[in-house]
């Protein structure tokens, strides 16, 4: 008899192993959050603390805080964003602090709140791993975009996933009828809240809509019915910008919300073509490998009816069409499309014959595509949030300059050319009702405003205001007639008093010449 001898099995490839490790992270939803938490935190953290992330966020923060004392968005603060962006800054700064690292806590936690809706949805076509990954790129992607702080869509897109996922168990039901129709109100009422944060969202909303309507008539809804379905789900899209409207308007202020929130998107002007062309280029090659992922998830993915595809290729769709007709293309224009991008990308993030193939001589390595995706974003995206850093500054940037203007401050001051945020650090006034700076100064803006800029900023410099910050190099498209007026002033009656580097500008507080 031959004697026995025991061989250690072959050890599984690395790959399986991972996916393994990976299953007890995914396998339930509260895991698989603790996950995505990580993940932002991590991916997020390098601009923890820093109130000069994006010069949006400083401005929302800014008005969220003076609406808490007493400030109305619109007729003392004006700006073209829905009043509820404002209300969701309002209700952070209620958890005190300084706002800034609270603002960006809550951020976060609507990031990872809609990357696991976006892995919920891309279960539908996918397995957990896929999922998963759909989840985490999503997270990884916002930093692409300038999404790393607070923009609007960092909190809009939760509402527009929760809608498609509400579409989602619609289309999946047999038939349509009472809950066929309760599930459009739940979605288009998600849309409207989604729109009283950013007005974009009213292109999925549209999507949504024509998606019900053709479901429900495919599915043996009488006409009258599903009309009378239709004006209650636009009644719904609708009713959290009617719901605003009607206070204005019961408060007297009807007209300063129709300007701001309507006519002026109307009559903005525009960068020029070369400009929007230059930054529509940047985004495409940024979504380039998002959209490849996608493209080949739907070849991948597992087997699904027509319905749940078509919705899901429609909201990709939508969302596109949404960035494309909208114009001016700034980076974080693009921050809607990553959620159903990243969904439809799914199947090929989960596909384990999918990946990149590395070789050196006879040895040869295999990188899922999920984790090939995730390693090339986290790399990318962590190059932008620091150039964002470099270019836009740092906490005590601004705030050498806040310390300095804070205890000599007597009136209001009046950021020309500079960071909003120095209104709330240095507690100052407000000296207009335009104090986002590019709002006063940028030509684009001039026929938006409902008042004349140029008559505007002189009348702030009548009132004689003690500290105005300027800058080195103004913006390429600051208006020439407010600027030669700036500039002779500013050399006639005040003297520079501190020069600050803020990223890559130069900010100068000036100060005015006593007796001027």
């Amino acid at each position: 008899m031959r004697q026995l001898r025991l061989v250690e099995p072959d050890r599984a490839p690395w790959t399986v192993r991972l996916a393994a490790a990976a299953r007890t992270w995914i396998a339930s939803p509260a895991r698989l959050a603790a996950l995505l938490l990580l993940v932002a935190v991590a991916a997020r953290a390098a601009q923890f603390g820093n109130p000069v992330v994006q010069v949006d966020d400083e401005f929302y923060l800014l008005t969220g805080d003076r609406m808490l004392h007493g400030a109305l968005p619109y007729v003392d603060i004006w700006d073209r964003k829905p009043v509820g962006l404002f209300l969701i800054y309002a209700a952070i700064r209620l958890l005190g602090g300084a706002g800034v690292l609270q603002y960006q806590i809550v951020a976060t936690l609507f990031v990872v709140a809609t990357a696991l809706v976006v892995a919920r949805i891309a279960r539908n076509l996918s397995g957990p791993h896929g999922a998963a990954a759909a989840g985490v790129v999503y997270i990884l992607y916002l930093g692409m975009f300038g999404g790393e702080g607070g923009q609007s869509p960092v909190f809009y897109n939760l509402f527009v996933a929760l809608a498609a996922w509400t579409m989602i168990g619609l289309v999946r039901r047999p038939g349509f009828g009472a809950f066929g129709f309760a599930g459009g109100l739940a979605a288009m009422l998600l849309i409207g809240v989604a729109m009283q944060v950013k007005y974009t969202a009213l292109f999925e909303g549209l999507f949504f809509g024509l998606a019900l309507l053709w479901f429900g008539r495919r599915r043996g809804t009488g006409r009258w019915a599903l009309a009378a379905m239709a004006l209650a789900w636009v009644g719904a899209a609708l009713l959290p910008t009617l719901a605003a409207w009607a206070w204005y308007a019961a408060i007297g202020h009807g007209d300063a919300f129709v300007q701001a929130n309507f006519l002026s998107i109307l009559d903005r002007g525009s960068d020029g073509i070369g400009i929007a062309f230059k930054r529509l280029a940047w985004m495409t090659l940024c979504l380039v490998p998002l959209g490849l992922a996608a493209w080949l998830g739907r070849g991948m993915a597992r087997p699904v009816s027509d319905d749940v595809r078509r919705l899901l290729d429609g909201w990709a769709i939508a969302a596109i069409g949404g960035v494309l007709l909208f114009g001016t293309y700034f980076d974080h224009y693009a921050l809607p499309l990553i959620a159903p991008l990243c969904v439809l990308a799914a199947a090929w993030f989960g596909d384990g014959a999918a990946g990149l193939v590395l070789a050196s001589g006879r040895t040869r390595w295999r990188i899922p595509a999920g984790l090939a995706m995730m390693v090339l974003i986290t790399f990318v995206s962590l190059q932008i949030v620091n150039d964002n850093r470099r270019a836009r500054g740092w906490g005590p940037q601004v705030e050498r300059m806040a310390d300095f203007i804070r205890p000599q401050l007597r009136d209001c001051l009046y950021v020309f050319d500079g960071e909003p945020v120095l209104y709330r650090l240095t507690d100052s006034c407000l000296p207009t009702r335009w104090p986002f700076p590019s709002h006063l100064t940028l030509t684009r803006e001039s026929r938006a405003l409902g008042t004349d800029p140029m008559a505007e900023v002189a009348r702030i410099m009548a009132a004689r205001p003690e500290f105005v910050v300027a800058s080195t190099r103004p913006d390429r498209d600051l208006s020439p007639e407010v600027l030669a007026y700036m500039t002779r002033l500013l050399q006639r009656d005040y003297t520079p008093a501190l020069a600050v580097p803020v990223g890559n500008r130069n900010r100068i507080v000036y100060r005015r010449r006593p007796g001027a």
